[in-house]
């Protein structure tokens, strides 16, 4: 299995034979990889485990081709061989009759096509969450929906301090890294970290992600960190490379206000290159409106 340090951010996946797979959007704990979702043809994020990596140079090797290693997605340019379910049977009472017609596949085709409407009708019965913020996008549209809160565990930190956790996230992952012999450098995705369209100010419903990343940066003294903070494509790209650095500031100075030491960290700005989604709709401008964290020491 490939070291999960290896793999950065925005580095392409290709299978063995070659076919694009995805891109790393980042590596969730020592154990699978998040797809970013604008090469998704659902629109989703996708995960492959890391034992699926056979080798990491400026990409990503599968061991297995394009077509298995996300089933059920074909790539693009390949189209999917389809197979009868049931193949055609001989009929046994005239020896030389010719194959009789498949008459099992459609009654299966039927029983899928019910399975699938019945959770269509179920998921329109179920009601939708409310919108992460009020604000508008560059474009008029809302960003992303709110997702289900996560379980939350209480860790224990080296400092003989405890602070709630929610697993998958960046401060779950980021204190186990931390705790762990794993080498520098490491980059997390903030997954709650976004800004609003034009603005460098965190959030009021963020401010908790922060107040827990302070606390256990703290905990860890030896550890040194950049904070990027990047922008979707609306403005120029000298503009955006400002507001970039304006956020990346602005989370350092909120981590520094929080107690952690300012030598430790460095506010960098990624501008609005290397995007995660797709800058044409409202919900993947307000991804691209993110900030990461790369450890550099530890």
């Amino acid at each position: 299995m490939a070291n999960a340090s290896e793999i950065r951010p925005h580095m392409e996946v290709v299978g063995s034979d070659g076919v694009h797979v995805g891109t790393v959007d980042h590596v969730e704990g020592t154990d699978r990889i998040k797809l970013a979702r604008r090469d998704a043809a659902d629109g989703e994020h996708h995960y492959l485990p890391l034992s699926a990596v056979a080798r990491v140079d400026d990409k990503v090797h599968l061991v297995s081709t394009a077509a298995l290693a996300l089933p059920g997605v074909v790539p693009v340019g390949e189209t999917a061989a389809i197979d009868p379910i049931v193949p055609p049977v001989r009929n046994r009472q005239v020896e030389g009759a010719p194959a009789r017609r498949n008459f099992v596949l459609p009654w299966l085709v039927g029983l899928i096509g019910l399975v699938l409407l019945l959770l269509l009708v179920m998921r329109t019965c179920v009601p939708r969450t409310a919108e992460t913020t009020g604000a508008v996008d560059n474009n008029g549209g809302p960003p992303a929906a709110a997702t289900a809160p996560l379980p939350v565990e209480v860790v224990k930190l080296p400092n003989g301090q405890s602070v709630n956790l929610s697993a998958n996230t960046l401060n779950y992952e980021l204190q186990r890294y931390l705790a762990s012999d794993q080498p520098a450098p490491r980059t997390f995705a903030f997954d709650k970290l976004n800004f609003d369209t034009g603005s460098a100010t965190i959030r009021a419903e963020d401010q908790a992600n922060v107040d827990a990343l302070a606390q256990i940066l703290g905990a860890y003294p030896q550890a040194r960190a950049t904070v990027v903070g990047y922008t979707d494509t609306t403005g120029s790209a000298p503009a955006n490379a400002e507001l970039g650095q304006a956020r990346a500031q602005a989370v350092m100075d909120a981590l520094v206000a929080k107690g952690v030491d300012r030598g430790k960290l460095e506010a960098k700005s990624g501008g609005q290159d290397n995007p995660t989604d797709t800058n044409a709709t409202a919900g993947g401008r307000f991804e691209n409106r993110r900030s990461e964290l790369t450890v550099t020491a530890k």
